[in-house]
């Protein structure tokens, strides 16, 4: 199975219909015919879109699965495709390396851009990448489907997390890698959107973060089976499931970001979000005014606040004491929001379900693509 049927799948089982979003690089949007338009190129069915990158240029970065990937330099959506050389047109993940080249991570291997030709990092070009990241040593990593984690050093590709089998399920669940994240420590973290929780690495241990065996004898993880009821002595009520500091509160982390103060914040599927300090897990939810259960995204602006998207009620900014929810009513395009990131003039763009692309400037949301529902 392709990355692209692989998260089509997994959003499906979270919003009744997939996440989606789309770029192009023609002139265009939907509130203002002069302001450029996002859509698919190719035309395929693929509805879901990617807020990659900002390089050092300013230019932002999106992709599309099946439709390869977009730049936007403020002015025009340029598209990159097989016609440019890419390797393949289902990219998932898009970074920018110390020399200055664009790396994106497709469903066929590793693809370096230089501003002027495209080139397949070897021994890459039959992986498919669910993740992407350049340590400070200049190795890059990447998730892979089925296959773990890997480290290529320039010349070598490393495997790790090959042979990982889950504690309570017992089969492998390092099969889907959907963020990794170096920290200002060094340490590098690696999360998972199909049970494995989260991994640390400190260049020599990989330590696992999941949920307390509570989560899953109450079914806090949406998978319990007959053989998982005998083991875990199974529990239907959801509602007597406690958290605890201890542990993490989800199993599946879309990703993560490490804040000014160095904790690292976990966007997860179903029980909001949280943040380790490096001793405890901290969640925050409805107590503190946050009432969605699945967020998809966090980043912290220069102002040190919270912006959140989420999969089912739009994006909430958090301040550190009070949230403040953002929706289609303010003017966001859709709902369902994907992931986010944020442009040199400090405005704010989120990717969302329906072929939607919408920029936030502090003040008011401008549409930057047609919504395609």
């Amino acid at each position: 199975m392709t990355t692209c049927k692989i998260k089509n799948s997994i959003f499906s089982l979270l919003l009744v219909s997939i996440f989606s979003i789309s770029c192009n690089g023609q002139n265009s949007t939907t509130r203002n015919e002069q302001l450029p338009k996002i859509v698919r190129t190719f035309k395929t069915t693929s509805e879901t879109l990617h807020c990659e990158l900002l390089d050092k240029d300013g230019n932002l970065w999106f992709s599309i699965n099946g439709e390869g990937a977009y730049r936007y330099d403020g002015k025009l959506f340029t598209n990159f495709s097989i016609k440019d050389g890419l390797c393949n047109n289902n990219v998932v993940a898009i970074i920018q390396d110390k020399l200055g080249n664009i790396l994106f991570g497709t469903n066929r291997g590793i693809c370096k851009y230089d501003g002027k030709t495209f080139i397949t990092i070897p021994m890459t070009d039959t992986l498919s990448i669910t993740s992407l990241l350049e340590d400070r040593e200049g190795n890059i990593w990447f998730g892979v489907i089925n296959k773990g984690i890997y480290r290529y050093d320039g010349k070598n590709v490393s495997n790790f997390l090959d042979n990982y089998k889950h504690p309570f399920y017992g089969d492998k669940y390092e099969k889907f890698i959907s963020d990794i994240i170096q920290d200002k420590k060094g340490s590098i973290w690696f999360s998972s959107w199909n049970g494995g929780g989260v991994w640390k690495y400190d260049g020599k241990i990989f330590t696992q973060f999941l949920p307390p065996i509570g989560y899953y004898k109450t079914n806090q993880d949406k998978r319990a089976t007959v053989n998982t009821q005998n083991n875990l002595n199974f529990n239907s009520d959801n509602n007597s499931f406690i958290q605890s500091q201890d542990y993490i509160s989800d199993d599946m982390i879309f990703s993560m970001t490490e804040d000014n103060l160095g904790n690292i914040w976990f966007a997860t599927r179903n029980h909001g979000i949280c943040y380790y300090n490096g001793k405890t897990f901290i969640s925050i939810g409805s107590d503190k005014g946050f009432t969605s259960s699945k967020a998809s995204a966090i980043l912290q602006d220069e102002k040190n606040n919270f912006w959140i998207t989420t999969f089912d009620s739009g994006v909430w900014y958090y301040d550190g004491k009070i949230f403040k929810n953002f929706t289609e009513n303010n003017g966001l395009v859709n709902n369902a929001v994907l992931n986010l990131i944020k442009d040199n003039d400090g405005n704010l763009w989120f990717g969302t379900k329906f072929v939607g692309l919408s920029r936030y400037d502090g003040k008011s949301f401008t549409t930057f693509s047609t919504y395609d529902n």
